[in-house]
């Protein structure tokens, strides 16, 4: 399995961070530079479309996010491999990540992607129907409902869906991690997760997004200063909070439930 991990070059410290994760895995990989929404031009309907833009506090680093991975699905492509590993790079990886993505990927078809990190504001509840058991403490899910998960920080995809995305995703009215458009808009057959969460974010990271800012814009420019500045006391406590919302995001639990949208044609 080949990795393709988007990395902003104005961020030499997520770099390093990542590169030290990777040599823990032993996985082959390619550091892809990302787009920085800073330097876009968010008037340009071609490339964004204006819904993208209304529905975001933070449209430049959304729009920027979501072109990195459609450039990693363009480089998947370009590369000739039938599933590759996406990853973001302010995330912590298990050492045997290898051992877990060779369990999933004979189960893959069609245009799909399996989140090896995800989240929900109340929690990410999968489906018993449908689960397909990888090993005595691995299971591979469908989510109850898709609308309620975010988080691209780590994902496998197919070729098939790289092509659709490739095809289909501009001028880009959804982010990165939208994947119920993306499911509905017939750009992805399937989407399941892997649980337990096998890769974590790093909560020394600030997303460049802002999903997880403490309130408004203006708080989560004021975090980032405390967090330059290093204040001690603070600065862990930002990390403890930051850390603690994290955890109730990325909470799992598998349920016998009604989906409020089957995310798959495959079944």
């Amino acid at each position: 399995m080949h990795a393709y991990v988007i990395n902003l070059e104005r961020s030499p410290n997520r770099r390093a961070h990542i590169t030290r994760e990777l040599a823990r895995t032993g996985l082959t990989h390619d550091i892809v530079t990302g787009v920085d929404g800073q330097g876009l031009d968010l008037g340009d309907r071609a490339t964004i479309a204006p819904e993208l833009l209304a529905k975001n506090d933070f449209p430049a680093g959304s729009a920027g996010c979501a072109l990195s991975h459609l450039q990693v699905y363009r480089r998947i492509l370009e590369d000739g491999h039938e599933h590759a590993l996406v990853l973001e790079d302010d995330v912590t990886l298990p050492a045997d990540l290898g051992t877990i993505v060779e369990q999933v990927v004979p189960h893959l078809t069609g245009a799909e992607v399996v989140l090896l990190n995800y989240g929900s504001r109340d929690g990410v509840v999968l489906a018993r129907e449908g689960s397909v058991r990888l090993s005595a403490t691995r299971t591979l899910a469908l989510p109850v409902d898709i609308a309620s998960i975010v988080n691209a920080g780590a994902y496998v995809i197919t070729r098939d869906a790289c092509r659709r995305m490739v095809a289909g995703l501009l001028p880009l009215r959804a982010n990165a991690d939208e994947w119920d458009y993306l499911y509905e808009q017939g750009l992805l057959d399937r989407v399941r997760l892997l649980r337990p969460l096998p890769v974590t974010k790093n909560a020394s990271f600030e997303s460049t997004i802002g999903l997880y800012s403490l309130g408004s814009g203006v708080a989560s420019r004021l975090v980032a200063s405390v967090l330059r500045r290093r204040i001690p006391l603070v600065h862990r406590l930002v990390l403890w909070r930051r850390q603690r919302i994290l955890g109730q995001w990325e909470r799992s639990e598998v349920v016998d439930a009604p989906f409020t949208t089957r995310p798959s044609r495959l079944d």
